[in-house]
Protein backbone atom coordinates (compact mmCIF):
# COMPACT_ATOMS: atom_id res chain seq x y z
CA UNK A 1 0.00 0.00 0.00
CA UNK A 2 3.01 1.94 0.69
CA UNK A 3 4.59 1.45 -2.61
CA UNK A 4 1.38 2.09 -4.35
CA UNK A 5 0.71 5.74 -2.72
CA UNK A 6 4.10 6.34 -2.93
CA UNK A 7 3.83 6.16 -6.60
CA UNK A 8 0.58 7.92 -6.83
CA UNK A 9 2.26 10.96 -5.08
CA UNK A 10 -0.10 10.59 -2.18
CA UNK A 11 2.38 8.79 0.60
CA UNK A 12 5.93 10.40 2.51
CA UNK A 13 7.24 9.21 5.63
CA UNK A 14 6.68 13.19 6.96
CA UNK A 15 3.11 12.81 6.96
CA UNK A 16 2.52 9.54 8.19
CA UNK A 17 4.50 10.46 10.94
CA UNK A 18 2.70 13.45 11.80
CA UNK A 19 -0.73 11.55 11.28
CA UNK A 20 0.65 9.03 14.13
CA UNK A 21 1.40 12.10 16.34
CA UNK A 22 -1.82 13.78 15.54
CA UNK A 23 -4.22 10.63 15.80
CA UNK A 24 -4.11 9.66 19.12
CA UNK A 25 -4.81 13.84 20.14
CA UNK A 26 -7.64 14.04 17.81
CA UNK A 27 -9.18 11.11 19.48
CA UNK A 28 -8.24 12.05 22.93
CA UNK A 29 -9.50 15.88 22.19
CA UNK A 30 -13.37 14.01 20.79
CA UNK A 31 -13.27 12.46 24.26
CA UNK A 32 -11.56 15.01 26.68
CA UNK A 33 -13.89 15.98 29.32
CA UNK A 34 -14.58 19.84 27.79
CA UNK A 35 -15.02 22.63 30.76
CA UNK A 36 -17.18 25.45 29.74
CA UNK A 37 -15.97 28.57 31.56
CA UNK A 38 -18.17 31.39 30.35
CA UNK A 39 -21.79 32.37 29.55
CA UNK A 40 -23.00 34.21 26.68
CA UNK A 41 -26.03 36.09 26.83
CA UNK A 42 -28.51 33.54 25.11
CA UNK A 43 -27.70 30.82 27.46
CA UNK A 44 -29.86 32.80 30.08
CA UNK A 45 -33.29 33.47 30.33
CA UNK A 46 -35.57 34.93 32.50
CA UNK A 47 -39.33 34.56 33.73
CA UNK A 48 -40.65 37.09 36.43
CA UNK A 49 -44.11 37.14 38.83
CA UNK A 50 -46.22 40.21 38.41
CA UNK A 51 -45.12 41.33 41.21
CA UNK A 52 -40.81 41.05 40.46
CA UNK A 53 -39.13 44.05 39.23
CA UNK A 54 -38.28 44.04 35.32
CA UNK A 55 -34.54 42.85 35.69
CA UNK A 56 -32.24 40.68 34.10
CA UNK A 57 -29.54 41.22 37.45
CA UNK A 58 -28.93 38.00 39.46
CA UNK A 59 -27.01 38.79 42.70
CA UNK A 60 -24.42 36.26 43.72
CA UNK A 61 -23.33 34.56 47.02
CA UNK A 62 -20.24 36.98 47.27
CA UNK A 63 -22.44 40.15 47.23
CA UNK A 64 -25.32 38.83 49.82
CA UNK A 65 -22.13 37.70 51.93
CA UNK A 66 -20.36 40.32 52.19
CA UNK A 67 -23.73 42.21 52.54
CA UNK A 68 -24.26 40.49 56.11
CA UNK A 69 -24.64 43.13 59.01
CA UNK A 70 -21.89 41.92 61.45
CA UNK A 71 -19.35 39.39 61.98
CA UNK A 72 -22.40 37.31 63.86
CA UNK A 73 -24.30 36.55 60.65
CA UNK A 74 -23.94 33.49 58.98
CA UNK A 75 -24.81 32.32 55.14
CA UNK A 76 -26.56 29.23 55.76
CA UNK A 77 -27.02 26.78 52.63
CA UNK A 78 -29.26 24.00 52.69
CA UNK A 79 -28.42 21.23 49.98
CA UNK A 80 -31.33 18.67 48.89
CA UNK A 81 -30.02 15.73 47.31
CA UNK A 82 -31.38 13.92 44.09
CA UNK A 83 -32.63 10.32 43.14
CA UNK A 84 -29.77 7.88 43.89
CA UNK A 85 -27.98 9.33 46.52
CA UNK A 86 -27.06 6.66 49.50
CA UNK A 87 -24.04 8.49 51.37
CA UNK A 88 -23.56 11.98 52.73
CA UNK A 89 -20.58 13.93 50.89
CA UNK A 90 -22.04 14.30 47.60
CA UNK A 91 -21.70 18.29 47.95
CA UNK A 92 -18.71 18.33 49.72
CA UNK A 93 -16.84 19.57 46.41
CA UNK A 94 -19.17 21.94 45.78
CA UNK A 95 -19.24 23.17 49.42
CA UNK A 96 -15.15 23.58 49.33
CA UNK A 97 -15.28 25.88 46.31
CA UNK A 98 -17.71 27.81 47.47
CA UNK A 99 -16.05 28.34 50.39
CA UNK A 100 -12.55 29.22 49.45
CA UNK A 101 -14.27 31.18 46.84
CA UNK A 102 -15.77 33.50 49.75
CA UNK A 103 -12.55 33.07 52.11
CA UNK A 104 -14.10 30.56 54.20
CA UNK A 105 -11.51 27.53 53.33
CA UNK A 106 -11.20 25.74 56.44
CA UNK A 107 -13.20 23.09 57.29
CA UNK A 108 -13.92 23.80 61.18
CA UNK A 109 -16.67 21.22 61.86
CA UNK A 110 -18.33 18.41 61.10
CA UNK A 111 -21.62 16.43 62.38
CA UNK A 112 -24.52 13.99 60.90
CA UNK A 113 -27.92 14.67 62.60
CA UNK A 114 -30.78 11.66 62.69
CA UNK A 115 -34.18 13.26 61.24
CA UNK A 116 -36.75 11.43 62.81
CA UNK A 117 -39.76 10.03 60.93
CA UNK A 118 -43.06 12.16 60.84
CA UNK A 119 -45.98 10.91 63.11
CA UNK A 120 -48.06 9.51 59.86
CA UNK A 121 -44.94 6.85 58.76
CA UNK A 122 -43.68 6.36 62.37
CA UNK A 123 -45.40 2.79 62.80
CA UNK A 124 -43.99 -0.01 61.23
CA UNK A 125 -45.62 -1.69 58.24
CA UNK A 126 -45.55 -5.58 58.85
CA UNK A 127 -43.01 -4.90 61.54
CA UNK A 128 -41.55 -8.44 61.64
CA UNK A 129 -39.56 -7.82 58.35
CA UNK A 130 -39.21 -4.04 57.68
CA UNK A 131 -37.85 -1.01 59.55
CA UNK A 132 -37.80 2.65 58.66
CA UNK A 133 -34.46 4.25 58.57
CA UNK A 134 -34.45 7.64 59.65
CA UNK A 135 -33.57 10.57 57.07
CA UNK A 136 -30.42 12.19 58.14
CA UNK A 137 -28.61 16.22 58.26
CA UNK A 138 -24.67 16.81 57.38
CA UNK A 139 -24.10 20.00 59.29
CA UNK A 140 -20.61 21.51 58.18
CA UNK A 141 -19.08 24.85 59.38
CA UNK A 142 -16.61 26.54 56.98
CA UNK A 143 -14.29 29.49 58.45
CA UNK A 144 -11.35 31.24 57.51
CA UNK A 145 -9.12 29.62 59.99
CA UNK A 146 -8.73 27.30 62.56
CA UNK A 147 -10.52 28.02 65.69
CA UNK A 148 -12.26 31.02 64.01
CA UNK A 149 -16.64 31.07 63.81
CA UNK A 150 -17.73 29.91 61.09
CA UNK A 151 -19.48 32.30 58.44
CA UNK A 152 -20.77 29.81 56.03
CA UNK A 153 -22.93 26.80 57.26
CA UNK A 154 -23.87 23.90 54.93
CA UNK A 155 -26.99 21.49 55.75
CA UNK A 156 -26.42 18.48 53.71
CA UNK A 157 -29.85 16.43 53.50
CA UNK A 158 -30.15 12.54 52.45
CA UNK A 159 -33.67 12.41 52.36
CA UNK A 160 -33.23 8.85 50.38
CA UNK A 161 -32.69 6.69 53.27
CA UNK A 162 -36.81 6.13 53.52
CA UNK A 163 -36.94 5.16 49.78
CA UNK A 164 -33.72 3.04 49.77
CA UNK A 165 -35.49 1.02 52.27
CA UNK A 166 -38.79 0.79 50.27
CA UNK A 167 -37.79 0.01 47.39
CA UNK A 168 -34.98 -2.85 48.94
CA UNK A 169 -38.31 -4.60 50.91
CA UNK A 170 -41.00 -3.96 48.21
CA UNK A 171 -39.21 -3.49 44.77
CA UNK A 172 -35.73 -5.41 44.43
CA UNK A 173 -36.28 -8.58 45.78
CA UNK A 174 -38.34 -9.64 42.82
CA UNK A 175 -34.94 -8.65 40.64
CA UNK A 176 -32.09 -8.82 42.40
CA UNK A 177 -30.36 -10.01 45.41
CA UNK A 178 -28.11 -6.93 45.95
CA UNK A 179 -29.81 -4.51 49.03
CA UNK A 180 -29.80 -0.88 48.44
CA UNK A 181 -29.42 1.57 50.33
CA UNK A 182 -25.89 0.15 52.61
CA UNK A 183 -25.24 3.84 53.79
CA UNK A 184 -22.09 4.14 53.95
CA UNK A 185 -19.93 5.57 56.73
CA UNK A 186 -19.39 9.36 56.06
CA UNK A 187 -16.16 10.68 56.30
CA UNK A 188 -15.26 13.73 58.99
CA UNK A 189 -14.52 17.18 56.96
CA UNK A 190 -14.24 14.34 53.62
CA UNK A 191 -15.90 13.67 50.48
CA UNK A 192 -18.39 11.12 49.84
CA UNK A 193 -17.06 7.78 50.72
CA UNK A 194 -16.58 4.28 49.47
CA UNK A 195 -19.79 2.32 48.37
CA UNK A 196 -19.47 -0.86 49.37
CA UNK A 197 -18.98 -3.40 47.01
CA UNK A 198 -21.81 -5.32 45.42
CA UNK A 199 -20.33 -8.34 46.91
CA UNK A 200 -20.84 -7.01 50.34
CA UNK A 201 -24.37 -5.83 49.65
CA UNK A 202 -25.52 -9.21 48.55
CA UNK A 203 -28.33 -10.81 50.12
CA UNK A 204 -28.36 -14.71 51.31
CA UNK A 205 -31.55 -16.55 49.99
CA UNK A 206 -32.14 -13.75 47.26
CA UNK A 207 -32.84 -15.39 43.59
CA UNK A 208 -29.86 -13.60 41.00
CA UNK A 209 -32.06 -14.10 37.66
CA UNK A 210 -29.74 -14.53 34.94
CA UNK A 211 -29.24 -10.99 33.24
CA UNK A 212 -26.94 -10.01 30.26
CA UNK A 213 -24.56 -7.67 32.27
CA UNK A 214 -25.28 -4.19 30.22
CA UNK A 215 -29.34 -4.71 31.18
CA UNK A 216 -28.50 -6.09 34.93
CA UNK A 217 -26.11 -2.59 35.40
CA UNK A 218 -28.70 -0.46 34.21
CA UNK A 219 -32.01 -2.02 35.47
CA UNK A 220 -30.15 -2.12 38.96
CA UNK A 221 -28.88 1.01 38.92
CA UNK A 222 -30.91 3.50 36.91
CA UNK A 223 -34.04 2.09 37.61
CA UNK A 224 -33.94 0.27 40.65
CA UNK A 225 -31.45 2.13 42.51
CA UNK A 226 -32.47 5.57 40.71
CA UNK A 227 -35.47 5.99 38.99
CA UNK A 228 -37.80 4.68 41.59
CA UNK A 229 -36.73 7.68 43.94
CA UNK A 230 -39.62 9.57 41.59
CA UNK A 231 -41.84 7.44 41.16
CA UNK A 232 -41.68 7.44 45.54
CA UNK A 233 -41.62 10.94 45.45
CA UNK A 234 -44.85 11.74 43.97
CA UNK A 235 -46.73 9.42 46.31
CA UNK A 236 -47.59 9.29 49.81
CA UNK A 237 -43.92 8.30 50.41
CA UNK A 238 -42.80 11.44 49.14
CA UNK A 239 -44.65 13.05 52.13
CA UNK A 240 -41.93 11.46 54.60
CA UNK A 241 -38.91 12.89 52.29
CA UNK A 242 -40.61 16.58 52.30
CA UNK A 243 -41.44 16.21 55.85
CA UNK A 244 -37.41 15.66 56.13
CA UNK A 245 -36.67 18.63 54.23
CA UNK A 246 -39.16 21.43 56.14
CA UNK A 247 -37.18 19.73 59.69
CA UNK A 248 -34.07 20.81 58.03
CA UNK A 249 -35.17 24.29 57.35
CA UNK A 250 -36.57 24.31 60.98
CA UNK A 251 -33.11 23.29 62.14
CA UNK A 252 -31.24 26.07 60.11
CA UNK A 253 -33.34 28.17 61.83
CA UNK A 254 -33.03 27.10 65.14
CA UNK A 255 -29.48 27.45 64.36
CA UNK A 256 -29.76 31.07 63.28
CA UNK A 257 -31.98 31.95 66.48
CA UNK A 258 -29.41 29.82 68.45
CA UNK A 259 -31.98 27.78 70.10
CA UNK A 260 -31.70 24.20 70.79
CA UNK A 261 -33.25 22.88 67.80
CA UNK A 262 -33.91 19.40 69.16
CA UNK A 263 -35.13 19.77 72.90
CA UNK A 264 -35.36 16.74 75.11
CA UNK A 265 -38.90 16.93 75.28
CA UNK A 266 -39.62 16.94 71.47
CA UNK A 267 -37.25 15.29 69.50
CA UNK A 268 -38.70 16.86 66.39
CA UNK A 269 -37.45 20.47 65.50
CA UNK A 270 -40.38 22.86 66.48
CA UNK A 271 -39.49 26.56 67.50
CA UNK A 272 -41.30 27.08 70.66
CA UNK A 273 -43.58 30.07 72.61
CA UNK A 274 -40.12 30.51 74.73
CA UNK A 275 -38.12 31.36 71.73
CA UNK A 276 -40.82 34.22 71.38
CA UNK A 277 -40.90 35.20 74.90
CA UNK A 278 -36.51 35.16 74.43
CA UNK A 279 -36.54 37.52 71.70
CA UNK A 280 -39.84 39.58 73.07
CA UNK A 281 -42.11 38.60 70.16
CA UNK A 282 -43.09 37.52 66.71
CA UNK A 283 -41.70 40.75 64.56
CA UNK A 284 -38.09 40.48 66.72
CA UNK A 285 -37.55 37.01 65.74
CA UNK A 286 -37.96 37.87 62.55
CA UNK A 287 -35.80 40.90 62.55
CA UNK A 288 -32.60 38.46 63.74
CA UNK A 289 -33.18 36.04 61.26
CA UNK A 290 -33.06 38.62 58.68
CA UNK A 291 -29.38 39.39 59.82
CA UNK A 292 -28.63 36.03 58.22
CA UNK A 293 -28.43 34.54 54.65
CA UNK A 294 -30.12 31.42 53.47
CA UNK A 295 -29.36 29.64 50.24
CA UNK A 296 -30.92 26.70 49.01
CA UNK A 297 -28.51 23.89 46.59
CA UNK A 298 -30.76 21.25 45.04
CA UNK A 299 -29.17 18.20 43.04
CA UNK A 300 -31.53 16.57 40.28
CA UNK A 301 -34.93 15.71 41.77
CA UNK A 302 -34.62 17.20 44.55
CA UNK A 303 -35.54 20.64 42.54
CA UNK A 304 -39.45 19.34 42.68
CA UNK A 305 -39.11 18.11 46.39
CA UNK A 306 -37.85 21.36 47.95
CA UNK A 307 -40.67 23.61 45.85
CA UNK A 308 -43.38 21.69 47.50
CA UNK A 309 -41.54 20.73 50.90
CA UNK A 310 -41.86 25.13 51.41
CA UNK A 311 -45.07 25.29 50.29
CA UNK A 312 -46.31 22.91 52.98
CA UNK A 313 -44.74 25.96 55.44
CA UNK A 314 -47.67 27.49 54.12
CA UNK A 315 -50.07 25.23 54.11
CA UNK A 316 -49.36 23.56 57.35
CA UNK A 317 -47.74 26.41 59.45
CA UNK A 318 -48.12 24.21 62.45
CA UNK A 319 -44.58 22.45 61.47
CA UNK A 320 -42.15 24.67 62.25
CA UNK A 321 -43.71 25.78 65.80
CA UNK A 322 -46.92 28.37 66.56
CA UNK A 323 -48.20 28.90 63.42
CA UNK A 324 -49.00 32.81 64.23
CA UNK A 325 -44.62 32.26 64.03
CA UNK A 326 -44.42 30.39 60.80
CA UNK A 327 -46.66 32.65 58.75
CA UNK A 328 -44.21 35.57 59.99
CA UNK A 329 -40.75 33.67 59.32
CA UNK A 330 -41.79 32.34 56.31
CA UNK A 331 -40.56 35.76 54.57
CA UNK A 332 -37.28 36.17 56.75
CA UNK A 333 -36.71 32.69 55.58
CA UNK A 334 -37.64 32.65 52.11
CA UNK A 335 -38.19 35.92 50.67
CA UNK A 336 -35.65 36.87 48.27
CA UNK A 337 -33.83 33.41 49.15
CA UNK A 338 -31.86 32.13 45.80
CA UNK A 339 -32.89 28.14 45.04
CA UNK A 340 -29.75 27.06 42.78
CA UNK A 341 -30.84 23.61 40.85
CA UNK A 342 -28.31 21.39 39.50
CA UNK A 343 -30.39 20.00 37.00
CA UNK A 344 -34.17 19.27 37.91
CA UNK A 345 -37.28 17.10 36.92
CA UNK A 346 -40.01 19.76 38.35
CA UNK A 347 -41.36 19.84 34.64
CA UNK A 348 -41.25 16.38 34.43
CA UNK A 349 -42.91 15.21 37.52
CA UNK A 350 -45.39 18.20 37.12
CA UNK A 351 -47.00 15.77 34.50
CA UNK A 352 -48.24 13.62 37.54
CA UNK A 353 -50.20 16.74 38.90
CA UNK A 354 -53.64 16.16 37.96
CA UNK A 355 -54.34 19.79 38.44
CA UNK A 356 -52.24 21.19 35.60
CA UNK A 357 -53.96 22.30 32.73
CA UNK A 358 -52.76 24.46 29.44
CA UNK A 359 -54.99 26.29 26.77
CA UNK A 360 -54.67 25.52 23.12
CA UNK A 361 -53.09 28.94 22.82
CA UNK A 362 -49.98 27.33 25.06
CA UNK A 363 -50.92 29.32 28.32
CA UNK A 364 -50.70 27.17 31.66
CA UNK A 365 -53.00 28.47 34.57
CA UNK A 366 -51.84 26.78 37.69
CA UNK A 367 -53.18 28.90 39.85
CA UNK A 368 -55.79 31.19 39.07
CA UNK A 369 -59.01 28.72 39.14
CA UNK A 370 -57.50 27.19 42.02
CA UNK A 371 -56.65 29.37 44.42
CA UNK A 372 -54.14 28.94 47.01
CA UNK A 373 -53.49 25.19 46.46
CA UNK A 374 -50.42 24.01 47.14
CA UNK A 375 -47.30 24.38 44.61
CA UNK A 376 -46.59 20.87 42.91
CA UNK A 377 -48.77 18.39 43.91
CA UNK A 378 -52.09 17.84 45.93
CA UNK A 379 -52.29 15.95 49.13
CA UNK A 380 -55.03 14.30 50.64
CA UNK A 381 -54.29 16.53 54.00
CA UNK A 382 -54.74 19.61 52.01
CA UNK A 383 -58.91 18.88 51.37
CA UNK A 384 -60.14 21.91 53.20
CA UNK A 385 -56.99 23.97 54.08
CA UNK A 386 -56.43 25.87 50.52
CA UNK A 387 -57.75 29.10 49.52
CA UNK A 388 -58.15 32.23 51.79
CA UNK A 389 -59.41 29.45 54.65
CA UNK A 390 -58.09 29.34 58.79
CA UNK A 391 -54.43 27.92 59.06
CA UNK A 392 -52.75 28.60 55.69
CA UNK A 393 -50.55 31.61 55.54
CA UNK A 394 -50.79 34.70 53.21
CA UNK A 395 -48.31 34.73 50.58
CA UNK A 396 -45.32 36.91 51.97
CA UNK A 397 -42.14 35.56 50.22
CA UNK A 398 -40.61 35.12 46.75
CA UNK A 399 -37.91 32.63 45.84
CA UNK A 400 -35.48 33.08 43.51
CA UNK A 401 -35.13 29.95 41.37
CA UNK A 402 -31.89 29.39 39.46
CA UNK A 403 -31.99 26.69 37.06
CA UNK A 404 -28.90 25.27 35.61
CA UNK A 405 -28.96 22.78 32.56
CA UNK A 406 -27.18 21.19 30.17
CA UNK A 407 -29.34 20.15 26.99
CA UNK A 408 -27.32 16.24 26.80
CA UNK A 409 -28.65 15.67 29.98
CA UNK A 410 -31.37 13.02 28.92
CA UNK A 411 -32.92 13.94 33.11
CA UNK A 412 -32.61 17.68 33.32
CA UNK A 413 -35.68 19.61 32.30
CA UNK A 414 -36.01 23.57 31.73
CA UNK A 415 -38.52 24.89 34.64
CA UNK A 416 -41.55 26.32 33.18
CA UNK A 417 -42.61 29.82 33.17
CA UNK A 418 -45.70 29.75 34.79
CA UNK A 419 -44.14 28.43 37.97
CA UNK A 420 -43.81 32.20 39.11
CA UNK A 421 -47.69 32.39 38.90
CA UNK A 422 -46.85 30.78 42.18
CA UNK A 423 -47.28 33.36 45.18
CA UNK A 424 -43.61 32.19 46.67
CA UNK A 425 -41.78 31.86 43.58
CA UNK A 426 -40.88 35.70 42.28
CA UNK A 427 -38.23 34.79 39.62
CA UNK A 428 -37.02 32.02 37.70
CA UNK A 429 -34.01 31.90 35.80
CA UNK A 430 -32.95 28.64 33.32
CA UNK A 431 -29.18 29.11 32.64
CA UNK A 432 -28.09 26.76 29.96
CA UNK A 433 -24.72 25.24 30.45
CA UNK A 434 -22.37 22.50 28.84
CA UNK A 435 -21.03 20.61 31.79
CA UNK A 436 -17.41 18.89 31.34
CA UNK A 437 -18.51 15.37 29.80
CA UNK A 438 -16.52 13.22 26.97
CA UNK A 439 -18.24 13.08 23.69
CA UNK A 440 -18.06 12.85 20.42
CA UNK A 441 -19.04 15.68 18.89
CA UNK A 442 -22.59 15.78 17.06
CA UNK A 443 -23.20 12.39 18.19
CA UNK A 444 -22.86 11.65 21.79
CA UNK A 445 -22.30 13.55 25.30
CA UNK A 446 -22.10 11.44 28.20
CA UNK A 447 -25.24 12.03 30.15
CA UNK A 448 -24.78 11.12 33.18
CA UNK A 449 -21.72 13.67 32.78
CA UNK A 450 -23.98 16.45 31.52
CA UNK A 451 -26.61 15.39 34.67
CA UNK A 452 -24.16 15.31 37.61
CA UNK A 453 -20.67 17.42 36.62
CA UNK A 454 -22.43 21.07 37.81
CA UNK A 455 -20.09 21.11 40.50
CA UNK A 456 -17.29 21.03 38.42
CA UNK A 457 -18.54 23.61 35.99
CA UNK A 458 -16.65 27.27 36.13
CA UNK A 459 -19.08 28.85 34.42
CA UNK A 460 -22.05 27.40 36.96
CA UNK A 461 -19.64 28.38 39.85
CA UNK A 462 -18.51 32.10 38.79
CA UNK A 463 -22.51 32.69 38.25
CA UNK A 464 -23.55 31.42 41.63
CA UNK A 465 -20.48 33.56 43.66
CA UNK A 466 -20.42 36.16 41.06
CA UNK A 467 -24.07 36.75 39.31
CA UNK A 468 -25.10 37.75 36.43
CA UNK A 469 -25.36 41.80 34.93
CA UNK A 470 -26.77 40.51 31.69
CA UNK A 471 -29.01 43.54 30.08
CA UNK A 472 -32.99 44.22 31.00
CA UNK A 473 -34.37 41.31 28.58
CA UNK A 474 -31.06 39.25 28.01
Amino acid sequence: MQMLLSRIGLYSERPVRLIKVLLPALVAGLLCACTQTSLNRDAVSFSLSEEAEDTSRVDGLKVRFDGMPGPDAVMRILVVNGMATDAHGYSFEVQREIANRLGEATCASDMVIDLDPPAFIAGRQDGDRFDLPPATLRVTDWADGEGEEPRIIFYELLWTPYADAFTDQFLAPFETDLRYGANPEWTYCGGEPDRPSAKERRVEGRDRPPRALLNALLKDDVMVAGLTDAVLSVGPLGAAARDAIRQSVCIMAADALEVPPRPLDAPRCKLSDETLARFGGVANVAAHLDQHEFTFLTYSLGSFMLLDSLDEFRLWPGDLGPPELTCRLIPALLDDTPVYMFSNQVSLLLTAHPHLGCDPDGSCDLYGEFGGRRLLLTDPRDRGRVGDKAGVCRAGSRLQIVAFNDPNDIMGYRVPDYLTDSPMIGRVVNVRVRNPAFWLPGLLANPVAAHSNHGNNPAILDFIIKGWMGEPGS
